[in-house]
């Protein structure tokens, strides 16, 4: 059995996600990290890479994290108008702590829609913000794309702040603020207790340069640039995978 640490949704980008396996003890014994990786890796395509093993207690869960934290590339959105770094700040703020997200997911069901967002913070690129890196024990499905949402509609004028914080503080009324798209979210990061893999993970993030979006009004440019920057989604978790198996 494998048991993951998140699930994400389809076209979702993982730069490091933790799975728990049950191997003989002999086996992982006569062959340590080193052998196991290489053994494992072999069997797998080029879209996965496991960087990083160690052995856990019998019981220990993968689901049950420290912290998690995801990436969203916002200028891939088509709504995405930019935004001063003062103003982009106070949008954030409004996430951080803990709220009634109800109205930031795709409905199922869940025991509670309270989650808490531990920070909020710009992605920004040579003093360019492009999107945002949000870290929390848990989240909802959609939670981290509907937020995007929400935040491309502040950009865009489609949205005050003041309706952004309705759709917070009335969970149990419907505020439908959208769903961003899943290509330009990534599963950055996965932290635990027991387990100090995002230790070396940290250690080893590079630097990604970026290509920028063309004029928005050039739409033929525009959409260069949109399969452009979705291969620069998929190289930075490659990148960052090379650097830390080296």
């Amino acid at each position: 059995p494998c048991i993951l640490s998140s699930r994400t949704d389809a076209g979702v980008h993982v730069r490091m996600n933790i799975a728990a396996i049950d191997i003989p003890e002999a086996v992982w014994d006569g062959m340590g990290e080193s052998g196991f990786l290489t053994a494992i890796n072999d069997q797998l395509d080029g879209d996965i890479v496991v960087w990083a093993a160690q052995k856990a207690e019998l019981n220990w869960n993968p689901r049950r994290a420290i912290s998690r934290t995801y990436r969203y590339r916002l200028e891939g959105c088509f709504d995405w108008r930019g935004a001063e770094k003062k103003k982009f700040y106070e949008w954030l703020n409004v996430f951080v702590g803990q709220h009634d997200f109800n109205n930031f997911r795709k409905v199922d069901e869940v025991p509670s829609t309270i989650r808490e967002v531990l920070s909020l913070k710009p992605w920004i690129e040579n003093e360019i913000i492009i999107g945002f890196e949000i870290q929390g024990r848990a989240f909802l499905w959609n939670m981290v794309r509907r937020i995007a949402a929400a935040l491309c509609g502040l950009s865009k004028g489609v949205f005050t702040i003041e309706k952004v914080l309705q759709a917070l503080n009335e969970p149990n009324v419907e505020h439908d603020l959208g769903l961003a798209v899943a290509d330009w979210l990534v599963l950055w990061e996965v932290e635990h207790e027991e387990i100090n893999l995002s230790q070396k993970a940290r250690a080893s993030i590079l630097e990604h340069p970026l290509s920028r979006p063309p004029n928005r009004y050039d739409n033929r440019a525009n959409d260069r640039w949109i399969e452009r920057a979705k291969l620069e989604q998929i190289m930075l978790c490659h990148s960052e995978w090379e650097g830390l198996i080296s």
